[in-house]
């Protein structure tokens, strides 16, 4: 999809569906990058802890577990634990961005992304393992979207920093009974420039 839409809108789901392609295609690959990159580190931590070295594993994501708009649910008897791991892609607010001002023949955008990953862990893995799932998918997401040409204007050329922000997390039953699982959420933020023209 070309950075310049050709109409007169915001651009939102414009951006959503441009960004879902992208991770779909290539999240998976960025999260090998990123466990493999972390097990030096996650040996050094066992030695350090002495502990016994058990490698972290993760799942892929596939297509049918990212969601735009809205998470399919927080509770847990509505998304059952084969959904997860997932991602949900939102749009936080949207607004003019300071070049729009400098540009008289198209409008500029500045769309607050928000990447949401949402991680699991058996209740045997525990609390810190959910933690470092969500944290490397979005790592793998970061990675995915900072390698995408067509974004680095859009997205990595602006000033204002990504951010990031954790859930706590939780437990729950599946189905009420059984084992218990863990599950946490990790957010990136990210200011998107989107650009828009009244003329076609």
């Amino acid at each position: 999809m070309s950075p310049q839409i050709n109409l007169q809108s915001t651009g939102v789901e414009e951006t959503l569906d441009e960004i879902e392609g992208i991770l779909i295609r290539d999240v998976n690959d960025a999260l090998e990058q990123v466990y493999a990159r972390r097990e030096a580190a996650d040996q050094e931590r066992a030695l350090r802890r002495n502990i016994p070295y058990v490698p972290i594993e993760f799942d892929p994501v596939p297509p049918e577990h990212f969601h735009t708009g809205n998470f399919p649910s927080v509770a847990l008897n509505e998304v059952p634990k084969e959904s997860y791991p997932y991602i949900v892609l939102t749009i936080e607010d949207y607004a003019p961005d300071p070049s729009d001002a400098m540009d008289d023949h198209k409008n500029i955008y500045r769309d607050a992304l928000v990447v949401h990953c949402l991680a699991q862990a058996s209740n045997e893995e525990g609390s810190e393992v959910v933690f470092r799932r969500s944290v490397r998918m979005s790592e793998a997401v970061f990675i995915s979207l900072a390698s995408e040409r067509t974004l680095q204007s859009r997205l990595f050329g602006l000033s204002n920093p990504v951010r990031g922000q954790q859930s706590i997390p939780w437990t729950a039953l599946y189905e009420g009974h059984g084992e218990k699982w863990w599950f946490q959420a990790s957010g990136t933020h990210y200011a998107m420039r989107t650009y828009t023209s009244f003329y076609q």
